[in-house]
This record gives structure tokens, C-alpha cells and sequence, in this order.
């Protein structure tokens, strides 16, 4: 079991930059945060490795031995436009708050917290200059379920026992709270075996603006080449800038190696 985690790919750390937090909300926290240790300051949405450091949190001593470690995506590229040199990164964070595989894990649980939500930042550095965009992504904010049978795409199935707004309010609010004001792109598919999903959300999100994004359409006008069909999932985004700059690791089998330029 110990050899399958680690041997699993996306698993970060790095000992002088904290990897749970984008460079907007870094650019916006005290001199008293910064001076935190990572395992202090860490957000903890993103921290695969809580419960092992958990008995490490009342020991100053140790803390610059605990560092957090998060599960997603991370590469860093030179890029050249029109003749202008800059670095480009890309941050995907995945929050271990009810994670787990496709159609299992569906909606959100009683705090509000979408299945398989994500958190990536594209960074730019330019000239000394740092840009950072963020957007996010999850399960539709309700309780519904997708459990795999023998049909190739299973229905989904909207509870008709929980409290939908509870849940829904609550994970609004921490978006909110987390992200500020943000655009949210509904990309579930209006018609078919989602639509009852997409009834729901509007029904939901009356007081929301929203624009609904057909997959068929809206991404062919873009030419959009990640769009292939309907996902049953949001996105928000907000944007500002801000200044940092470490070297990353990646885990695997407990060794590390300074990770740069990956494919």
C-alpha cells in the first residue's frame, strides 16, 4: 500500500515556497503570516499529507521538517511572443476535501465541499513583473449522485431527501470568502441525461449571474481544443498580480529532484 501512494504521480512539495497557496492571496496576507512556517500557514484544502504532520503541529522544533504536500499538476516553461521572453507556470491544486474517482464521488457533502475541486493558477513572469490567473473547478454544488451500473453513462440521480440550498449556500460562501468576486460557467449539458442537473443549478442560482456554455457550440466558435463534450462541472475566475519565486520538488519513492520545464 505504502509503495502504490507513493509510486501515484502529482505529488508536490517544496521547502521554501508554500505550494496550498496561490500569489494572489500571498500578496495579500500580513508580515505575521509570512512569518509562519509552511505547515502553519498552509492551506488546508491542499494538503495531502495533513494527518502525518498532524502530530507535528505542537512542536515548533520540528516544523521545517513538515512540509505540506499537495496532489495536482505542476510545469514551468520559457515562452517567447512577438519577441518577448517570459516564464510561464501552471499550478494545479487538488483539494482533498471529498476527493475521489469518477461517478463514485459526485456533488458536495454537508460543508458545502464540491467532489474533485480544483484550484490552478497560470503564473507569468515578465521582467520582474508576476501575473497570476485563477480559476477553479467542481462538481455541481448539490446533492446528486452518478453510481456506475452496466450502461456505458449511468443517470444522474438529484436527492430528493437533503437540504440542496444548505449545501449550496455554504459552498458559495467560502468561494466568496476564498476567491472574491468570480464569472461561474455552467458546462453541463442543457439537454439529455444532465439537463435535469442543469435545471437544478439555475433554479439554485437565480440571485447568480451564470453564463451557460454549450459544449457543441461555444467551444467550436472559441476553437477551443481542450473542450471534447459535456462535463458536469463549474468553473470561476478572478485575476491580480503579485511577486514571489522558489524551486519546486516532486515526490516519488521518497527521493526528490528539482522539477523544471516538465512535459
Amino acid at each position: 500500500m505504502i509503495n502504490n501512494v507513493l509510486n501515484t504521480d502529482g505529488f508536490y512539495f517544496c521547502t521554501d515556497f508554500d505550494l496550498t497557496h496561490t500569489l494572489q492571496r500571498l500578496a495579500n496576507t500580513s508580515p505575521d503570516f509570512q512569518e509562519m512556517s509552511l505547515l502553519e500557514r498552509a492551506d488546508q484544502r491542499f494538503v495531502w499529507n495533513g494527518n502525518l504532520l498532524r502530530e507535528l503541529a505542537g512542536q515548533p522544533e520540528l516544523h521545517r521538517f513538515a512540509l505540506p504536500v499537495i496532489h495536482g499538476f505542476i510545469v514551468m516553461k520559457p515562452c517567447r511572443i512577438n519577441g518577448k521572453i517570459f516564464e510561464w507556470i501552471l499550478i494545479s491544486r487538488r483539494s482533498c476535501f471529498r476527493a475521489g474517482v469518477r461517478y463514485y464521488v459526485r456533488g458536495i457533502d454537508s460543508e458545502g465541499h464540491a467532489a474533485n475541486f480544483v484550484e490552478t493558477e497560470q503564473i507569468v513572469l515578465y521582467e520582474g513583473a508576476k501575473a497570476s490567473f485563477v480559476q477553479t473547478r467542481g462538481s455541481m454544488p448539490f446533492y446528486w449522485s452518478q453510481r456506475p451500473n452496466l450502461k456505458y453513462k449511468p443517470k444522474p440521480v438529484i436527492s430528493k431527501t437533503m437540504n440542496h440550498m444548505d449545501g449550496f449556500q455554504r459552498h458559495f460562501d467560502s468561494q466568496l470568502l476564498i476567491y472574491g468576486k468570480q464569472t461561474v460557467l455552467n458546462l453541463v449539458n442543457q439537454k439529455g441525461s444532465e439537463k435535469p442537473l442543469e435545471e437544478e443549478f439555475a433554479k439554485m442560482s437565480s440571485a447568480i449571474a451564470f453564463h451557460e456554455m454549450s459544449p457543441s457550440t461555444d467551444c467550436q466558435i472559441s476553437r477551443f481544443p481542450s473542450c471534447r463534450g459535456p462535463s458536469p462541472h463549474m468553473m470561476f475566475f478572478s485575476l491580480s498580480s503579485c511577486w514571489i519565486s522558489w524551486v519546486i520538488h516532486t515526490l516519488s519513492l521518497g527521493k526528490s529532484q528539482i522539477c523544471f520545464f516538465s512535459q
